[in-house]
């Protein structure tokens, strides 16, 4: 590989008139231990070796004295390929090579001069991280010596690497992130992505183990976008199933189907906590093939039609409405769109979409109305009224009351006693009565505590007197 002696001497008052041409025995020529290269692929030392055959050796080596042997600086492939031809039985001619001698040279200049010497060479990113580092510790030394150096050591090994300081902090950052054996080899051969490498470095050691085993058990590589996947079924799907500390087996056919643009869209989550269970076509076998809950005689109730949009609903209006209450929303809290789009795990790019009128898939209206401390019909434009739920004081008894059910979040505002419907199922509710004391609900005629809370709840009038005419 050429070798510029003369850009390289600028750092020490070496010329190429005071280097010496020389043929040394190979016996005379040790490699140099801070050569950090990795060797030629063995079709590519094979071609070297068949170029030396043909056409001898077009590009002297370079070397330092040692004592009574010489320390390579530039050349470590082609002395390779000089003793491979040596050992061959037809390379006895093979002895001694054309070298050109430099002056002793201190560490510095030496690690210096094999980093000059390979500034032509094809690296892998793991190959670059290593010249940085060993560049760095060079200047280290040199400011320690009391050498006058200006300006930050990265940006000054970055400009001498020709590459941008940002590529040699996340160069860093994948060097000490990466803990599991199978990427940090990976990574060293060159076979993942920076991006990728990157992705991973962020992951914690135990959640770099489980990515392993879950790239070989799906028999897929190693890539960005499957990365990518991985963090987001891992966070996304809370299960029980049949793998503990692994994502759902059914994870892959669940974000093919509900992902859109990175953001989970028409899904809750984990199919064992999902209402629609029974009827969506990407649901778990495993959940499917558990039983319902038994109940004691449960009342059935038809399922309450599905409402179609209203023909010439202007969607555009609709839109625009829901954006200008997020926005309104967002700007009660006192933070920015930056701010709040990293409160709830979204891209700033994308929450700004949402204020400008793209409507964000469902499950993102319960994330959304928490954070923002509204309600979700308030988001979805049912209600002028922000307040959730939960934070509304216990409703009066009169029309609404009796006109028809209460959602559970409100309390009764006196004592007495109700009809209920509990959810206990994934379809229908349970009919039965409970009694309110003013603070807790109680079964009845037992008046022993509610286990599960009312969804919905009626008061009961007063039973009438035996004989009262009404």
């Amino acid at each position: 590989m050429p070798f510029d002696i003369s850009k390289f001497a600028k750092g020490f008052d070496v010329s190429e008139s005071d280097t010496e041409l020389r043929e040394i025995p190979l016996d005379k020529i040790r490699e140099n231990p801070e050569n950090f290269y990795p060797p030629l692929p063995e079709d590519e030392a094979e071609a070297l070796r068949e170029s030396i055959q043909a056409n001898g050796l077009l590009e002297p080596l370079l070397v330092v004295p040692d004592g009574a042997t010489y320390r390579l600086v530039s050349g470590h492939n082609r002395l390779r390929a000089l003793r491979d031809l040596r050992a061959n039985a037809f390379g006895m001619d093979y002895k001694t090579a054309l070298c050109r001698v430099l002056p002793p040279m201190d560490a510095d200049h030496e690690i210096t001069a094999i980093i000059e010497a390979n500034r032509q060479r094809k690296k892998t990113p793991a190959v670059l991280q290593q010249e940085a580092e060993a560049l760095t510790e060079v200047y280290v030394r040199r400011k320690q010596a009391g050498e006058e150096l200006p300006g930050r050591i990265r940006d000054r090994v970055a400009e001498a690497m020709q590459v941008s300081a940002t590529k040699l902090a996340n160069l860093n950052a994948i060097k000490n992130g990466i803990r599991e054996p199978n990427f940090a080899s990976a990574w060293a051969s060159g076979n993942i992505s920076e991006a990728c490498a990157l992705e991973i470095a962020r992951m914690d050691a135990e959640s770099q183990h489980q990515l392993a085993v879950w790239l070989e058990d799906e028999r897929e590589p190693c890539a960005l976008s499957l990365v990518r996947e991985f963090n987001a079924i891992s966070h996304k799907l809370d299960h029980d199933c049949k793998l503990a500390g692994m994502p759902c087996p059914n994870a892959r056919a669940m974000y093919k189907a509900f992902v859109r643009h990175g953001t989970w869209e028409g899904c809750c989550g984990c199919c064992s906590c999902c209402l629609r269970r029974d009827t969506c076509s990407v649901c778990c076998q495993y959940v499917q093939r558990k039983a319902p809950a038994p109940v004691d005689e449960p009342v059935s109730e038809p399922a309450p039609p599905i409402s179609e949009p209203k023909p010439g609903t202007d969607w555009q209006r609709e839109r625009e409405a829901f954006g200008a209450r997020l926005r309104r929303a967002r700007e009660a809290t006192g933070l920015d769109k930056e701010a709040f789009s990293a409160r709830i795990g979204a891209y700033k790019a994308t929450y700004s979409a949402w204020e400008n009128g793209d409507i964000p898939g469902s499950a993102r209206f319960p994330e959304l109305a928490r954070a923002l401390g509204v309600s979700t019909d308030y988001l979805y434009g049912l209600t002028d009224d922000p307040t959730p739920p939960e934070a509304r004081q216990p409703q009066p008894e009169g029309q609404l009351t009796i006109a028809g059910w209460m959602p559970g979040s409100c309390s009764p505002a006196e004592p007495g006693e109700f009809v209920v419907l509990v959810d206990v199922g994934p379809v229908k509710y349970f009919r039965t009565f409970m009694g309110w004391d003013g603070d807790n609900w109680l079964m009845l005629p037992s008046h022993q505590l509610a286990e599960i809370s009312p969804s919905w709840w009626l008061r009961l009038p007063p039973t009438p007197e035996k004989g009262e005419t009404v």
